[in-house]
């Protein structure tokens, strides 16, 4: 008796399991129906698949997902924008990196968590309005140093690639805002 008693207890936890498969495919063909109709559809996929929160919910969840890998990235630029101020040693080097600091501090504190909010409220075209302006930081700051806005050009500053997938990913929010 206590044989088929553990033979029915895994046959109905194998049930169970077998019967979350297709919500978890049907979770990656969202991600996967879902970056296909954004501009940058690999950085859209591996982003949302290092989430494990897009394995559950729907396209306005991935919206969301999304503007919060937009607001790490960019903690993360503001870290190192905070570590290199004291170590600048030119005039140009200093103001640049001030705007960087304003601009990624703008946007982690007012800018994304309003993206956030009109998200959340349904107000989309809004949302995708302020993400424009997140977006904008990261070429903003990336410009003051090759554009002799203050001086002569300094080149790219040394955070430049974490500024171009900030922005790629802003816009990957912005596409999928659009189509939540």
């Amino acid at each position: 008796m206590s044989t088929s008693g553990a033979g029915a207890g895994v046959a109905i936890a194998l049930v169970v399991m077998l019967s979350f498969l297709p919500l978890n495919h049907s979770q990656e063909n969202l991600v996967e129906q879902t970056c296909q109709k954004v501009t940058y559809h690999d950085l859209c996929v591996s982003a949302l698949r290092s989430d494990g929160r897009s394995s559950g919910g729907d396209v306005k969840g991935l919206a969301a997902i999304m503007i919060n890998l937009v607001k790490v990235n960019g903690s993360d630029i503001l870290g190192e924008v905070n570590k290199l101020i004291p170590k600048a040693s030119d005039e140009v080097s200093k103001k640049c990196l001030g705007l960087c600091r304003d601009g990624f501090g703008g946007a982690l504190n007012r800018l994304i968590p309003e993206a956030m909010a009109k998200l959340e409220s349904g107000a989309r075209h809004e949302a995708m309005l302020v993400m424009i302006d997140v977006g904008q930081t990261a070429i903003d700051c990336d410009s003051c140093f090759t554009n002799e806005r203050f001086g002569p050009s300094r080149g790219p500053p040394p955070f430049s690639d974490k500024d171009h997938v900030y922005f790629y990913l802003a816009t990957t929010a912005i596409d999928i805002i659009g189509i939540s």
